[in-house]
Formats: C-alpha cells, sequence, structure tokens
C-alpha cells in the first residue's frame, strides 16, 4: 500500500510539474506546436492559438493535415519529422483552422529517443502585422511616385533627374560629371554617401540619363523591410509553394529592361547576399517555392551608407559581391566637403517652404550664416533642408530673415555660447597665439561633445587619431 501511495504521490507531482510548465509555455509570445511520430498535435500553447486565432482543443489529437490545409509537402513540422534536420528562420504562409491567413517564422526542431525520431516541435513568430505593414509601406511608397509622376514628373518611376542636384561648387560638378559617364555606359554602378548626401537622388538622376530611361525605376530599401520577407519582394512568389501564395512578380522582374536600385545593400543577410550573388551571375531569378528560371535584365546600381571595405572586414557584406556590384564607383561628397553649396541650397530650401507654409523669408542673418559653416552637418543635405524647414515653421508670417532664434534646439544649443568664441589674443608671439586658440577650440568640441573622443573628432573634421595627437600636443585632459 505503501509503495502505491508513493507512486500517486509521485504521479501527482508529475502532473503538477506539467501544469506548470504548460502555464510557463503559455506566458510566451512565440506559439509552441510539438507533434508525435504519427504527425498529431501533442502541445500546442496560448502563443499559437493567438497567432492563428485558434483554439487548442480544435488543435490537440489532430492530424496536421486534419487541423490545417497542409500535407506532408507543405508542412514545416512534417517535413522535419520525416527527415530529422532542424529547419530555422522558416518564412511560411498558411490558412489557418479558422480560414484566417497566417504568416510565421518558424524554428522547427526534431525530437530523437534513442536515435529514432519520436516528435517534432516549432517555436513560432508572428509576422502577419509586419507582413502587412510591408505591403503598405511599398504601396504607400509606388502611391507617392505615382502622385509625383502626375505632378509633371516622370513616367518610369523617377522624380529625380541631374538638373535637380543643387550646387556649384567644383565638387559637386565633378560628381555629376562622373555620375553621367557611369549613365551613358552598361555597367552595374555602386553609390557610396553618408546619410542625406542624396543616394537615391543621383540614381534616379543615372537612370534617366542613360539608355534605359524610357524603362522602370524600382527601388528598394534594404534596411527597411524585414529579411524574412525581402526575397520573396526581390525574387518574387510562386502560387501554390505554401498555402496562400500567390503568383507574384518580385522587384527584379518589375525592373525588366529598367534600373534597379538596392539601397543599404550591406544590411542583407549574407544568405541573401548569396542568393543575390546567383541571380547576378546567371540574369536569371527564381521565385520564392518555384522551380522555372526567369530571364531578368535589369541595371544594378546598389549604395550604402558606410564604407563598404569596412563592411567586408566585419563580414556584413560579401567581398565578390561587392566587386560584383561596384564595377563603376561613385562617392557622393558629404555637406561639410562641400560648404560654398550651402548659400545656394539654402536659398533653394527657403523658397520651397515659403510657398509651402505661405512665409517671406528673404534671407538668413549672419549669425545663422556662421552656424551653417561652423556646424558639421552629419545629416548632410537632408539635415540642411529640415533645418530650414524647421526655422521657416517657428518664423512669423511678418518676418523676412531667419535668425539664430529660429534654428533647431540642437544647433541653438551647440552655438549659442560661441556667439563671441573668438576672444582678444595678446599677440607677442604668432606661434603661441595661434597655439593658444587651437587649444581653445578643441577644449569647447571636447566639452560641448562630453569629451566624447569620436564625436569630437567628427565635429572638428579631423581623424580620431589625429585629435589624439592634437591632445596630447596641446596638453589637454579632462
Amino acid at each position: 500500500m505503501q509503495q502505491v501511495s508513493d507512486l500517486e504521490e509521485q504521479l501527482a507531482e508529475i502532473k503538477q510539474q506539467k501544469k506548470l510548465l504548460l502555464k510557463a509555455l503559455d506566458v510566451l509570445e512565440e506559439g509552441i506546436q510539438m507533434i508525435d511520430s504519427s504527425g498529431r498535435t501533442i502541445l500546442y500553447t496560448r502563443g499559437c492559438e493567438q497567432i492563428e486565432h485558434s483554439k487548442s482543443d480544435y488543435v490537440i489529437g489532430k492530424h496536421i493535415s486534419e487541423a490545417y490545409e497542409l500535407d506532408d509537402e507543405t508542412s514545416v513540422l512534417l517535413k522535419v519529422l520525416k527527415s530529422g534536420i532542424t529547419t530555422k528562420n522558416h518564412h511560411t504562409s498558411y490558412i489557418t483552422s479558422q480560414g484566417k491567413r497566417a504568416d510565421i517564422i518558424t524554428n522547427t526542431y526534431p525530437i530523437f529517443d534513442n536515435g529514432k525520431i519520436i516528435a517534432a516541435v516549432s517555436v513560432n513568430r508572428d509576422i502577419t502585422k509586419v507582413g502587412e505593414l510591408t505591403n503598405k509601406i511599398i504601396k504607400l511608397q509606388k502611391d507617392l511616385y505615382s502622385d509625383q509622376q502626375k505632378r509633371h514628373k516622370h513616367a518610369n518611376g523617377t522624380i529625380f533627374s541631374f538638373d535637380d542636384i543643387i550646387g556649384e561648387s567644383d565638387t559637386i560638378k565633378q560628381t555629376i560629371d562622373i555620375a553621367k559617364k557611369f549613365a551613358q555606359g552598361f555597367s552595374s554602378v555602386f553609390i557610396q554617401g553618408e546619410t542625406g548626401t542624396g543616394k537615391e537622388l543621383f540614381a534616379q538622376s543615372i537612370h534617366n540619363y542613360s539608355s534605359r530611361a524610357k524603362g522602370p525605376f524600382v527601388a528598394v530599401n534594404c534596411a527597411a523591410i524585414p529579411e524574412s520577407l525581402l526575397e520573396g519582394i526581390l525574387f518574387g512568389t510562386r502560387k501554390g509553394s505554401f498555402t496562400g501564395a500567390e503568383d507574384k512578380r518580385g522587384l527584379f522582374e518589375e525592373a525588366h529592361e529598367g534600373t534597379l536600385f538596392l539601397d543599404e545593400i550591406n544590411s542583407m543577410s549574407m544568405l541573401l547576399q548569396t542568393k543575390l550573388l546567383r541571380v547576378l551571375q546567371s540574369k536569371t531569378v527564381r521565385r520564392l517555392g518555384g522551380n522555372k528560371e526567369i530571364q531578368v535584365n535589369p541595371r544594378i546600381i546598389s549604395a550604402t551608407n558606410v564604407d563598404p571595405i569596412e563592411s567586408i572586414a566585419k563580414n556584413n557584406l560579401r567581398n565578390d559581391l561587392y566587386y560584383r556590384l561596384a564595377v563603376t564607383t561613385l562617392v557622393i561628397p558629404p555637406l561639410r566637403e562641400r560648404l560654398n553649396d550651402i548659400p545656394v541650397l539654402t536659398k533653394c530650401f527657403i523658397e520651397k517652404n515659403n510657398k509651402l507654409l505661405g512665409k517671406h523669408i528673404q534671407n538668413i542673418s549672419e549669425d545663422v550664416h556662421e552656424v551653417f559653416n561652423r556646424y558639421n552637418w552629419p545629416g548632410n543635405v537632408r539635415e540642411l533642408e529640415h533645418a530650414i524647414e524647421h526655422a521657416l515653421n517657428i518664423a512669423e508670417s511678418s518676418d523676412i530673415t531667419l535668425g539664430f532664434q529660429h534654428l533647431p534646439p540642437h544647433l541653438r544649443e551647440k552655438f549659442s555660447h560661441k556667439h563671441h568664441f573668438y576672444k582678444d589674443y595678446k599677440v607677442e608671439s604668432l606661434q603661441q597665439t595661434l597655439f593658444d586658440i587651437e587649444r581653445d577650440i578643441i577644449t569647447q568640441e571636447l566639452n560641448n561633445n562630453n569629451y566624447n573622443i569620436t564625436k569630437t573628432a567628427k565635429s572638428l573634421g579631423v581623424s580620431r587619431q589625429h585629435l589624439q595627437y592634437r591632445l596630447k600636443r596641446l596638453n589637454i585632459d579632462k
């Protein structure tokens, strides 16, 4: 009797532990589903219920093919159960038992006992809303392009040409000349430029100056779309590849005989970079889930806002893909290297925002002129445009001059104590006076940047190593 009592206690304890384990699993946002060796569901957590808008009572005990419109070919769980091979980061789209469409990223694992597969378990993350949002973003981008086209712009999907690039400096003129030469060729173009320098502006201009100008211009920011969806967007999908999938052309097909612009190419995963390289080499694309090779012939313009060699060193960019894309390379200069373009850019942005906001600004004050010329512009032309737009929003309708008080807070904070930076120096020795001035400038910049060496070097327009050398030479420490 004691043995029976002990067994009952152990059984009760096991049941309690199982109950606690199931409750713990129900806390997770991810859905966990397990099938036994026959393909019947034996575990279905609350996360699965929320993803599929279903109840565990409907799924538990049923074979996968009973509970879903899936079979041995389309169910990842059944495939893993059969093969014994783990599948990770698999994008699945299917129709649930309630007739709802679900998009998930799943990691599926076989479970072994004494070398025999006894079950398979999947950990599922819902990306349905992410997919819907991505599709909306793409649609909005297309609608935006469409609206802009209607307002006297191009019918090929672009809104810019070389005439829209503003600048009178030799630096920007040389860059435009080089870009025009690239446009007249057939080679792929790799654009390198910091954020806000106008990479897509140049990409569209190259397309419109090329022999492919009548063809489509298709752009995608590789960093803005979830990795799980980017492959299908680039290469397309085939109907029947998984439940709910439709025949859909990818961007490579849409850009056929035109130009495909791949922005922030370095943000793409290494696996997808490998697939992209295959497409570039073969000039054929295979839709996701398909087995048919489709001929594609877009000209590729790619871009990155970081040094590609540095990206290669950090294993963020395949070197063979880079050399395939960078047959010709265009480096767009940052605004700090073309400061004499600021007046013409400023005038353009003021005129544009005067019309939008109903203001009558005619010029900028001397203080603003000084700030614009001394600021490092990490956000480049885009940051300058936003600064002017901010200033015009602040300005009164009666104002005709933009003053220091109209500038964005970060510029006012950075330069408010510098209005009268240059003080009177007693010149006994020119070398010593220059020494003192340099020390004062660097000390102020260090103070402005909370003694962050990297930020200070950037604001001064020098390398970190050079700044450290100057600090040592000038005897400057915290």
